[in-house]
C-alpha cells in the first residue's frame, strides 16, 4: 500500500492527539449542566475514562445519570449532545441494566 494514502486514512480514521482530553472536558461540562440544572449524579463509563485503552475514531463519550427526570430525559439528551462533537450516550440509572449498575459501581467515575 501506497505510505501517502496510508497516512491520509489514518489521519481520517483516528483522532488526533488531544482529543481524550476534548472529549473529558466535554463530559465534565455535560456534567455540570446535567447536575447544575436538573440535580443529577453523572458517572462517566466506557473507553473515554479508561486511560490504558485507546481512544479513537469510533469512540464516544459515555454518561450514566442518576436523577434526571424521566419526562426531561429527551431536552437534556439534545442540549448535552449540543455541547460536544463526540457521539454521546447518555444513559438513565434507573433504566440501566444490571451489568451497567455494576460497571458504574466498579469503574465509573463521578463526575
Amino acid at each position: 500500500m501506497d505510505r501517502g494514502l496510508l497516512l491520509a486514512h489514518l489521519r481520517k480514521t483516528h483522532f488526533a492527539p488531544g482529543d481524550r482530553e476534548r472529549a473529558l472536558r466535554d463530559a465534565r461540562a455535560i456534567a455540570a449542566y446535567l447536575h447544575d440544572e436538573y440535580g443529577a449524579r453523572v458517572f462517566g463509563v466506557g473507553l473515554l475514562f479508561e486511560p490504558d485503552r485507546r481512544f479513537g475514531d469510533r469512540s464516544d463519550i459515555d454518561l450514566v445519570v442518576e436523577g434526571l427526570p424521566a419526562a426531561r430525559y429527551f431536552e437534556a439528551s439534545a442540549k448535552a449532545a449540543a455541547m460536544t462533537n463526540f457521539d454521546l450516550d447518555l444513559i438513565p440509572l434507573e433504566d440501566a441494566t444490571d451489568y451497567m449498575r455494576e460497571v458504574v459501581d466498579t469503574r465509573g467515575v463521578p463526575l
